[in-house]
């Protein structure tokens, strides 16, 4: 066990338990990932189907996917704000400002392509923001920080996007590299699964042994994405630190982006994306 998977414990503990506590309301559970698509376009099948017919993706395998992809493109820009706004930083406010500004102006091109995933990466992003400062906006700190982070959002029209948004707050509140991959990880498989449980996929027993066994792998994913992004930062000068841990996040997962892409145009909607 390293430092770490413990990383502190206490107070450290309570942030993570709240980030991922339903109550606090950051926007995930109104977004399906682009699973709903991909259900209408029988990419991905429940489990009656395949059994009938043998088609398509299992939920499991969409997870897989989902996750691959998040981990491949958003965990460097979380780990990139993370690190920008973490306390052990020596980042002054205007250099730490100046990165975030431009992670969240990366990020937006990268998104561009996908108009449905760039909406709701804008609107969870806002939503958890919006959250954050509710939760912690009193703390003269961290609600600094978070306020700004709402400001700059606000004057930019990238908006504030999901991943450095998430970044930034793990990061005011000193997560480690790790903890703050594999909880990005685990919101967006939670967030698979809660919407394969509505869209009828699953039921709420299955969705939660699917969860069990995505876990490990899924773990792994965003683990794995978190260090190679840290590596990239630490071997650069201070000044590119940020732009070098981003300089490898990419699209993995080509057809579930595509299929994503296509959510407008379904006859009935139950999900924002």
């Amino acid at each position: 066990m390293t430092d770490d998977d413990v990383n502190g414990g206490g107070m450290d503990d309570w942030a993570v338990w709240q980030l991922v506590d339903p109550l606090l309301p950051t926007g995930g559970f109104a977004h399906s990932q682009g699973l709903e698509a991909a259900a209408h376009a029988r990419l991905v099948a429940g489990l009656d189907e395949r059994v009938l017919d043998q088609t398509g993706w299992d939920v499991d395998t969409f997870c897989f996917e989902a996750v691959r992809n998040a981990s491949s493109l958003a965990v460097p820009f979380v780990e990139a704000a993370r690190f920008a706004h973490h306390p052990a930083t020596a980042f002054t406010s205007g250099e730490i400002s100046a990165d975030w500004e431009w992670l969240d102006r990366r990020l937006d091109a990268q998104l561009a392509g996908n108009h449905v995933a760039h909406r709701a990466s804008v609107a969870m992003g806002a939503a958890f923001i919006r959250a954050a400062i509710a939760a912690y906006g009193d703390d003269a700190t961290i609600g600094a920080k978070l306020k700004d982070v709402k400001r700059i959002s606000r004057v930019e029209k990238s908006g504030g996007h999901l991943a450095t948004t998430f970044g930034a707050v793990v990061g005011c509140l000193g997560l480690s590299t790790r903890r703050a991959a594999r909880l990005f990880a685990y919101l967006t498989l939670r967030d698979v699964l809660s919407a394969a449980t509505r869209l009828n996929l699953v039921g709420p027993l299955e969705a939660a042994a699917s969860l069990r066994r995505c876990s490990r792998r899924c773990d792994e994913m965003a683990a794995e994405a978190a260090i190679s992004a840290a590596a990239l930062r630490s071997g650069a000068p201070k000044e590119h630190a940020v732009a070098a841990a981003v300089s490898s996040a990419a699209n993995t997962s080509p057809l579930t982006d595509l299929i994503q892409g296509g959510h407008d145009a379904l006859y009935s909607r139950l999900f924002s994306s």
